[in-house]
Order: structure tokens, then C-alpha cells, then sequence
């Protein structure tokens, strides 16, 4: 079992973060947690935080580990808790390159009660929030919706507006998951607010 685990996690996207429930389909959840606790106490993998782990790498400069992807381990809280997420406005903006600005700290809003996590000089924190205002955490455009309510008090200068809609075309066409976007944006188009349907109407009917 602890050969297989390891395997997995060996021939995986570097960064990843695991939980005991990605391997459930190899054995029991026994198994996976011992399987775990031996790859961590070896030093192959690490452990971030209760049912999380990671095969860290390692800075080049110091040969210190780096810290594990704060996005990693939040996707990998979602799946461990079985609950729904959504990361504040700024950290969308800065994941899909909006802005440069990198935030102090993330937010994330789910329903759940959920103590901070340090991962170096990053802090992700947990904001408890009504059900009724999770309508796009886990959905493939969560982000884009997301960083558009952050940006909205710089859209009223037509430059700025010019720029966020150019960078939302890159992302609505990209090859690989541009249509995906596009399709979740249009499923859940009339949740959005009027403005940012406004903003994304020609966008989207632009030709992919």
C-alpha cells in the first residue's frame, strides 16, 4: 500500500497536495492513514496540516523546502471537509493575472469552521459564510467572477475597463479550458450582477 501511495503521489502535477481520500480506491482508510505516516516519518512526503500532504521541493538558493501551494491546499481542504470554497477577490485577481498585487493573505469563504493555516509567510484564513453566497465556489469560473467584484472600483476609468476585458478575452480563449469558462459563465449568467454582465456579454459572444 505505501509503495502505491507514494507512486501516485511520485508520477503526479508537482505541488499537489493529498488527502487519505485520493487514495481510497487503492484499500482502507486504515491502510492509506498508516501508509501516509510512514512516506512522512521517511521523509518522502510531508505533512502540511491534519490530512494534507505533499512531496515539497526544494529552494535552489537555500536548499530549503518551499512552502506547499496555497491553492493546492485549499482545493485539497475542500475535498478532505467535503466542503464548498471561495477565495476572496484579490487572490483571483492575482491567480489569473489581473493584478501584480500579492495579497498578505487569502480568504476563503465556506460554510464550514475552519482554523487559520500558516504556510510560510502565507496565511490562509477562514471566513464562515452564508450558503446563499457560496453560488459559484466549485464551479470552473469561480475566479473570474470572483476578481471582477474586486476590480470593480478601478473599472470606471475606460482605460482600466479596456484592460480587464482584453485579459478576459486571453482567458475565455484559451484552447484548453476557454470554453469550459465560457459554458459557466453562460449557466450562471443570470446570477451575476448587472455590471458584470454588462462587462461580459460581448465577450462571450465574441468568437472563441
Amino acid at each position: 500500500m505505501k509503495s502505491k501511495v507514494f507512486q501516485r503521489i511520485n508520477k503526479s502535477t508537482p505541488g499537489k497536495v493529498w488527502t487519505p481520500r485520493d487514495f481510497l480506491d487503492l484499500g482502507k482508510r486504515s491502510s492509506i492513514d498508516k501508509s501516509l505516516q510512514r512516506l512522512t516519518n521517511e521523509g518522502l512526503i510531508r505533512r502540511i496540516n491534519r490530512g494534507l500532504y505533499d512531496k515539497p521541493s526544494r529552494n535552489d538558493l537555500t536548499q530549503q523546502f518551499n512552502p506547499p501551494d496555497p491553492y493546492q491546499v485549499i482545493e485539497a481542504i475542500s475535498r478532505r471537509d467535503k466542503i464548498r470554497i471561495l477565495m476572496d477577490g484579490i487572490t483571483a485577481a492575482n491567480n489569473l493575472g489581473f493584478t501584480n498585487a500579492v495579497p498578505a493573505k487569502i480568504i476563503v469563504h465556506t460554510e464550514a469552521r475552519l482554523k487559520p493555516i500558516s504556510l510560510g509567510q502565507m496565511r490562509i484564513t477562514f471566513k464562515q459564510t452564508a450558503a446563499s453566497k457560496l453560488y459559484w465556489s466549485d464551479r470552473p469560473a469561480r475566479y473570474i467572477v470572483q476578481a471582477l467584484h474586486w476590480l470593480r472600483d478601478t473599472m470606471g476609468r475606460n482605460q482600466n475597463e479596456t484592460i480587464i476585458a482584453h485579459r478576459l478575452s486571453e482567458i475565455l480563449q484559451d484552447p484548453k479550458y476557454g470554453h469550459l469558462l465560457r459554458d459557466d459563465l453562460m449557466d450562471g449568467f443570470s446570477s451575476l450582477p448587472y455590471w458584470m454582465q454588462n462587462l461580459l456579454l460581448p465577450i462571450l459572444k465574441s468568437k472563441a
